[in-house]
Order: C-alpha cells, then structure tokens, then sequence
C-alpha cells in the first residue's frame, strides 16, 4: 500500500503559492507552529484539520491527499440534472453535477411569468451571481429595488439578504452560480 506525505505536499503547495506559515495560519485558524509541525510530519492532522489546511490554501482536500481530480465535466444540455425545489413555477437545472469538491455550483433557472423565490428573502453565506438571459428579473437587495434585463448580470456577496421574481408575462432564463461556503 502506497503512503502519502500530506505534510511534503501541503508545504509544496504552499511553497508553490508563495504564501508563508504565518499566511495559512491566519486563513486557517491554526499555528503557524502547528502547520510547520504537519509539514516536517511530525504530526498527523485530522480531516478537519486538513480541511482547514485546503481552505487557507484554496486545495480541495483530495489535492491535499494527492488524489486523482477530475479536471473537467461535460454536462450535455439533454442531460441536465432537475434540482429538486419548492419553488413554484421555478425549473432548476444543475449545470456541472459529479464535481468532487466543487468551489461553486452553476445552475439555470427557468422561470414562468411571475415566478418568484417566495415571501422569506435568501440569505446564505454562499456568494451568488445571476446573469440574465432571457427575459427579466427583479431582485430586492436590503429593501432596494434592482430590476436586471437580458444580458444583464448581478453579483451578490453571501450574507446579503435577497429575494427575486420574474416581473413579465413570459418565461424567464437566468444562469446562477453559488459559491460553496
């Protein structure tokens, strides 16, 4: 059975970034004494540990492990994956399901007239962006109105309160993609 040097390979992948222990320790939450003790494998970390680690250094935790990643996905239009929802007159389509550890997550919204996210505002600590491609969608940000119209885009930092619906009488497209938190 082959080992795996995780400390040799997060200090490369730190090395490889020019960041110092200091910087991971600050992103991570940890010692800096601490990750140099991982490095030198004087240590064994834990999954959360390593979790950490791969956030600070913006690797998935199978890098870390010096897995195989999948480089790209091809998602085939008549192979989208319908996203189960309780949204009403709302389609949500998953546009690059079968990502391990997916930094952020795009899907098609296929919205009837007057298709909307509900009374409750979204509210996540995820950052969101829409992009209009067909029709219009009006968005309330924090009370204020934003009304988007085709090629239009809306970018929204997590933690922001939202909520949005399609304003005309007919069937609406937008493209959104959601950061993993």
């Amino acid at each position: 059975m082959e080992t795996i040097d995780v400390g040799k390979r997060i200090k490369s992948i730190r090395k490889r970034k020019h960041l110092t222990l200091q910087e991971v320790s600050e992103k991570s939450g940890m010692s800096a004494t601490a990750i140099s003790a991982i490095e030198r494998n004087v240590s064994s970390p834990t999954v959360n540990t390593l979790a950490a680690i791969g956030r600070a250094l913006g690797e998935s935790l199978s890098s870390l492990l010096g897995e195989a990643e999948i480089e790209y996905v091809v998602t085939r239009a008549s192979n989208r994956e319908r996203l189960a929802t309780e949204i009403r007159e709302v389609e949500l389509q998953g546009l690059a399901a079968g990502v391990p550890g997916q930094r952020f997550h795009p899907k098609l919204l296929i919205l009837k007239p007057g298709g909307n996210s509900g009374e409750d505002f979204v509210n996540h600590p995820g950052d969101d962006f829409f992009f209009v491609i067909r029709g219009a969608l009006e968005m309330e940000i924090g009370g204020t109105p934003v009304r988007l119209e085709e090629g239009d885009t809306l970018y929204v930092r997590g933690n922001t309160a939202f909520r949005w619906r399609n304003p005309s009488d007919r069937e609406g497209t937008e493209l959104l993609v959601v950061s993993a938190s």
